[in-house]
């Protein structure tokens, strides 16, 4: 079970994500995407879980952190945003309130990341979210929603996303393809619990919650994020 020490205080600077490096080291972090298929899973089994949620996947759980990248999205839901309780983390130029906490976007291919405050690889929120569980030292990650392919008409569990674009899925596709490596390399240990042609295997989250469920206790969020941060930083 984990069961760490928490430490209560709070680094100079209240909105620097860089000392985030290894404060979760191996806790099973749910990383939430927007595919079709995160409508097959009751979400309430992660409730107090540690997860990472990815841009409209608010609208089915309140994650522990909610993160995305493009400022069209910040504009589309902003007065939601006011609304939940989840650690908004966002690429620098997508929140033009100033309110929440940043990440750089680099060029390059998605790789392991040394420091949250700067991210590589662009066209995948998905895989940019895996280079910060891997970075928090999150393990295993479980990923839901990540399907990368359409199921009828619907691009995503809500319906149609009218932000999708041609090569929105082939992106989805080489990001997901890294996740994979890094599984298969024994970086991580990844459970897949997504509709997607990438791994071969798909768990569904009772089965995955199950496989973890030695690893974690139902700590909730203020929790992790003081093992974060430390008490009051948020």
């Amino acid at each position: 079970m984990i069961r760490k020490k928490l430490r209560h205080t709070c680094g100079k600077n209240k909105k620097t994500v860089s000392n985030w490096v290894g404060k979760l080291k191996d806790v099973p972090c749910f990383l939430v995407g927007c595919g079709p298929s995160l409508e097959d899973h009751p979400m309430r089994l992660i409730d107090g879980l540690f997860s990472i949620g990815i841009n409209s996947s608010y609208q089915k759980i309140d994650p522990t952190i909610l993160m995305w990248q493009d400022p069209e999205f910040w504009y589309q839901v902003k007065r939601d945003l006011r609304n939940i309780q989840a650690l908004k983390y966002c690429r620098d130029v997508s929140d033009p309130s100033g309110t929440h906490y940043h990440f750089i976007l680099d060029n390059g291919v998605f790789q392991h990341i040394k420091n949250p405050m700067v991210l590589f690889g662009r066209g995948n929120t998905g895989a940019l979210s895996f280079e910060l569980a891997y970075c928090l030292g999150c393990n295993p990650i479980i990923l839901l929603g990540f399907d990368c392919k359409y199921r009828g008409r619907k691009t995503d569990f809500f319906g149609v996303n009218n932000f999708h674009k041609p090569h929105t899925l082939r992106m989805c596709s080489s990001g997901l393809k890294w996740i994979h490596q890094n599984h298969e390399r024994g970086r991580v240990k990844v459970i897949n619990c997504s509709d997607n042609n990438i791994f071969k295997e798909k768990y569904t989250l009772k089965e995955a919650v199950d496989m973890v469920k030695d690893d974690y206790e139902y700590t909730g969020r203020d929790i992790f994020l003081s093992q974060m941060f430390g008490s009051g930083c948020k």
